[in-house]
């Protein structure tokens, strides 16, 4: 517990440690695919390492105060490993890919070419045939999380590559032009305290 001076000083005692994590590897095909919110499931490598980070995290922390996760089957497999209850919330999914999603990206170059050329050129904001710009995705994620309030205690997030570079942005004030700078891979771990004073990244990926 903090001294009296201490606390007259101190902005805020309230600190959220967010645990998040990507989902597992999932089931691929010989060729690229472009997957976004289609709703794949997890290769028997990805379904082993879910429960082991799951695993891990328990033995070093106990059960979360809260586990949030996207809504699609690749987050919820591992966010039903941590001995609470999850909260599903379809504002953490990938990037609506439209009319590309399930398809290789060599048929879509054919069928598609303008619109892929455009998407790799700017993936700020070109669309996908049918789907969302990712500055769109990561307004749709932050708004996600700050409808969530304030958070206190252990958190769990369980979600795809897409928001976590939002989040991480969000969190770091750095534009969404920023996203790229940031490549956690499959059941990875970014841990974060978030305060009133902002946010201070423990853990990157790892």
């Amino acid at each position: 517990m903090y001294d009296p001076a201490t606390l007259r000083i101190i902005p805020s005692l309230r600190v959220a440690r967010v645990h998040v994590f990507r989902h597992g590897e999932v089931v691929r095909g010989p060729e690229r695919m472009c997957r976004g919110q289609a709703d794949v499931q997890l290769s028997t490598a990805g379904i082993e390492a879910s429960a082991r980070v799951a695993r891990r995290f328990l033995d070093e922390f106990g059960a979360p105060d809260r586990v949030l996760t996207s809504d699609l089957s690749r987050c919820t497999a591992l966010a039903d490993r941590f001995g609470v209850e999850p909260e599903l919330l379809p504002g953490l999914r990938e990037q609506d890919m439209g009319e590309w999603e399930g398809r290789t990206w060599a048929e879509l170059s054919q069928a598609d070419g303008a619109a892929v050329t455009a998407y790799w050129a700017n993936y700020l904001l070109a669309q996908p045939t049918g789907g969302e710009r990712w500055v769109d995705t990561a307004e749709r994620v932050l708004r996600t999380w700050k409808e969530l309030g304030e958070l206190e205690g252990r958190v769990v997030v369980c979600t795809h590559v897409g928001p976590i570079r939002a989040l991480l942005c969000g969190w770091l004030n750095l534009g969404p032009d920023q996203a790229l700078r940031f490549a956690p891979g499959y059941c990875s771990e970014t841990r974060v305290l978030l305060a009133e004073a902002g946010a201070v990244i423990e853990r990157m990926g790892a």
